[in-house]
């Protein structure tokens, strides 16, 4: 098989030639060979040559305001503190955040939140962006404070227009053409709909009102699906094989089972069905919590969970996580990073390999993977892709 039909055949739980191996590694300076890789192309190619299943990644385009708003942004020293302000102007009202910048603003480190289809994931400048998680801890005043600040909200959170549309089409063709070359799978990254919150609310406020104001938070949401509903059908008129729903703040320790279908569980229905009525998959990624959720998740029609940590189920292990969805959706996981990656102890990584292999691989839709982030030791990812190889005599 090639690297695109074995993952198609995981994703479809049709059985490979070999259990997939797709681990998220991003591009960036920090890592080390045989990881280090300036951009997606050449992390393919890496990839290939290690044997392992990278993917293609077409980044949908971030939003871009209505044309009527004006962006101001300033940055003032206030005694100790350095104060970054930026405001949208638009036809509704100014839309306001505030945040302290601190030390190591202007890092490497805080490079990495904006991907691009070509990019290096290195920002060009560091100002305040909508999404970008250094916000949120510096954050003194957040973006929707209140119900008032909805229609505003409507003027930003857009689909781009004119030649930025027509860049980030012909980006797209050409990372296709790529994947094409390399027979690897393409993935739609990402919509984005629960994971807003924690960008542009106070986050404990937030969670108030999933209580105190359903309607506020029902408005809320439903601007971040209208916009992740356009980007798939941007992405349908491109092509690609997976798109790429992103959960990451989606967990159990926010939402909870109860809330988690009332406000969340739909909406992912929802593209879900839009992404699988051209024969595409769709690929909820949520770093904790399948198994407080997998009752839940049994009855979307998600094709495939990504994401998955034997750590970090909060409920069952992988033997009871293959017993719930097994039978319905694919798994893109196994092992996790931070505890036994970094452990650099072949052993230990060799034992959660098999484990995730011969547990979460019975139904045949399994793609073993780990978020490797910087943190990670070089040595603890290389013995995951030894004892992988191993395990099948690669």
């Amino acid at each position: 098989m090639s690297s695109r039909q074995r993952m198609m055949a995981a994703i479809k739980r049709e059985g490979p030639d070999h259990v997939p191996f797709s681990p998220y590694i991003s591009q960036g300076p920090w890592f080390q060979e045989p990881l280090f890789w300036q951009d997606q192309i050449g992390r393919a190619e890496r990839m290939l040559d290690m044997g392992l299943d990278p993917t293609i990644d077409i980044w949908l385009p971030d939003p871009q305001p209505h044309r009527d708003v004006e962006i101001r942004t300033w940055r003032e020293k206030k005694g100790h503190e350095i104060i970054l302000t930026k405001e949208y102007h638009t036809p509704a009202g100014v839309m306001r955040q505030v945040v302290c910048e601190t030390d190591g603003w202007c890092s490497h480190r805080h490079g990495p939140w904006i991907p691009t289809t070509w990019g290096t994931e290195k920002r060009d400048q560091f100002g305040m962006d909508l999404f970008d998680d250094y916000n949120v801890s510096r954050r003194v005043e957040p973006w929707v404070k209140g119900r008032e600040d909805l229609d505003k909200l409507r003027y930003v959170i857009r689909l781009p227009e004119g030649h930025v549309l027509d860049e980030w089409r012909m980006d797209s063709e050409r990372a296709l053409e790529y994947a094409e070359k390399f027979q690897v799978l393409t993935m739609a990254r990402r919509t984005i709909v629960g994971d807003a919150f924690q960008w542009f609310c106070d986050i404990p406020w937030f969670v108030l009102q999933l209580y105190d104001d359903q309607e506020f938070v029902n408005e809320f949401l439903d601007i971040f699906q209208k916009w992740s509903m356009e980007l798939i059908v941007l992405a349908l008129e491109v092509g690609f094989d997976v798109v790429q729903y992103r959960g990451w703040y989606e967990i159990p320790a926010f939402w909870g089972p109860t809330f988690w279908n009332q406000y969340i569980c739909w909406r992912i229905e929802e593209q879900a069905k839009l992404t699988q009525s051209v024969d595409k998959h769709f690929v909820y990624l949520l770093p904790e919590g399948q198994g407080a959720y997998s009752d839940l998740l049994r009855r979307t029609s998600i094709d495939v969970l990504q994401g998955i940590d034997p750590r970090m189920l909060h409920g069952g292990d992988l033997q009871s996580l293959c017993g719930k969805l097994g039978d319905a959706k694919a798994f893109w996981g196994g092992v996790n990073a931070e505890v036994t990656l970094r452990s650099i102890d072949y052993p230990t990584i060799e034992q959660e390999v098999i484990e995730a292999i011969e547990t979460l691989g019975v139904n045949g839709g399994l793609i073993l993977s780990s978020f490797v982030l910087p943190e990670v030791p070089v040595e603890g990812t290389m013995h995951m892709v030894e004892a992988w190889k191993r395990h099948f005599n690669l």
